[in-house]
């Protein structure tokens, strides 16, 4: 898919611990038949690599635009619930359902795997849940395909077309999907690719020019909101909220303020949970660039005069 990079996806990622993790049952296992004197069981360590290797295989190649991790995983965990619930069943329900060796090899071998890929998918959990490290915002790759633009009536081209432009080329599917600019507590323009294709998955029963409209009601409400706050705060002497992040189930809202003295302020949108953080730094540097343009200094410079 244009514009949305194939590598490093969460799919490699988890291949590669899913193939690292062959090595400690397989290494256990051949040492246990060491000591106790058996030979290694060749046919069920290959059933074990080749299952195993299947899934890794298909994760490795899977387009991340077509696969999302929530979902796979959710198909992924319902599916082998499914199967070990019936396992269960069968062998308290059916006498000798499971006698000989083969029989037990061959539920050894699909329990082995199954206990791999969701330990695999534990441990990728995990680490992307520990690397909380700050975020580094590439370079545009190019601008966004389908941008809708709105001036409202506060809008002056030679003021504001610079800043439009600005807001602008930061639109991007994978991650800032709406940026609206206030000033003097009202709005002057927004732009958004909501449109965008990439974007159909994020809908489901909103369609986007709803979800447009909705947003653009919401700046003035979470100006509000803020005002509430900073009352709230004010006995606290820690100056004014200059920051709103609405972390909710699908994606988040963002507000910014721009200059508080001229009520200037921007309320960003993206839509995918898995970029929440991304997207903050990223409309945290727009409003820097926002300020430089309207001859402000950047928030980065008043905390280095601290």
């Amino acid at each position: 898919m244009p514009g949305v990079p194939l590598t490093p996806t969460w799919t490699r990622k988890l291949a590669a611990i899913l193939v690292g993790s062959l090595v400690v049952p397989i290494a256990v296992e051949f040492v246990l038949a060491l000591i106790k004197g058996e030979s290694y069981n060749l046919g069920r360590a290959a059933t074990v690599v080749g299952a195993v290797g299947l899934v890794s295989l298909g994760l490795y190649l899977s387009r991340p635009s077509a696969l999302t991790f929530r979902l796979s995983m959710a198909v992924f965990l319902l599916a082998a619930g499914i199967m070990l619930a019936l396992y269960g069943f069968l062998v308290a329900s059916v006498d000798g359902m499971f006698d000989g060796r083969v029989a037990h090899a061959a539920v050894g071998a699909v329990a082995v795997c199954f206990g791999l890929i969701i330990g695999s998918i534990g441990v990728y959990a995990f680490s992307d849940a520990w690397r909380q490290h700050p975020v580094t915002i590439p370079e545009q790759r190019e601008p966004a395909r389908s941008v809708n633009v709105k001036r409202f009536a506060p809008y002056r081209p030679e003021a504001h077309q610079n800043l439009v432009e600005l807001c602008r080329t930061r639109l991007d599917a994978a991650d800032l999907h709406y940026v609206a600019y206030y000033a003097g507590h009202q709005a002057v323009f927004r732009v958004d690719m909501l449109d965008d294709p990439a974007l159909g998955s994020f809908h489901g029963l909103v369609e986007p020019q709803a979800r447009r409209e909705a947003y653009d009601a919401q700046g003035p409400e979470v100006e509000a909101a803020l005002t509430s706050f900073n009352r709230t705060f004010s006995g606290l002497d820690v100056g004014v909220l200059i920051r709103l992040v609405l972390d909710v189930e699908r994606g988040a809202v963002y507000y910014f303020t721009v200059d508080r003295d001229t009520g200037r302020y921007v309320l960003a949108v993206t839509l995918d949970q898995e970029q929440v953080h991304r997207t903050d730094a990223k409309v945290a540097k727009l409003v820097d660039d926002l300020r430089h343009a309207l001859g402000f200094p950047r928030m980065t410079e008043l905390e280095q005069r601290k």
